[in-house]
């Protein structure tokens, strides 16, 4: 657990794998403003045992924390229908653009979100400004992003940083 305290740079789904990996045990419920389908279906399938939205009612989350510690899995109702349609449909890999990224464009695309500048993402990883712009570059790229600005939103929608 203090890897993860020591990486506070991880998103939610980041530090839900470190967690996994240190007790695979561990039951975490995502209580998130992230409405997306996809950013849901990466969350269960990285091992989260719920999945409830900010804006639900209190009851809600506290149904969701029941039903992980029963071992049980819990999606909110208003995201429930799609994310089990979108594992219908495709159960082999969830259509999200984020899931191909490496751990590192990970996590050079929250710092970037975050607003940190590639010298600051260098000094926090340890890693050469150059190797950030180029992270940068092959990430736009890969999802046909032609400005920073939209790289940001693209990191903001699939819930790599908290706005």
């Amino acid at each position: 657990m203090s890897q993860v305290v020591e990486q506070a740079h991880l998103n939610g789904i980041d530090a839900l794998a470190q967690l996994k990996k240190n007790d695979p045990r561990v039951k975490v419920v995502f209580l998130t403003m992230h409405r997306e389908v996809a950013y849901a279906r990466r969350a269960l399938e990285a091992g989260a045992f719920g999945f409830v939205l900010k804006h639900s009612a209190p009851d809600e989350l506290v149904m969701a924390i029941r039903a992980a510690l029963n071992g049980q899995k819990y999606i909110t109702p208003a995201l429930a229908g799609e994310v089990f349609e979108s594992m219908q449909n495709d159960p082999g890999a969830s259509k999200d653009p984020v899931s191909s990224l490496t751990p590192r464009q990970r996590e050079i695309l929250q710092l970037l979100a975050e607003g940190k500048t590639a010298k600051e993402i260098s000094t926090i990883l340890g890693i050469s400004t150059r190797t950030v712009e180029f992270h940068k570059y092959e990430m736009m790229q890969s999802a046909g992003i032609h400005t920073s600005a939209e790289l940001v939103h693209f990191a903001i929608k699939h819930g790599l940083v908290e706005i």
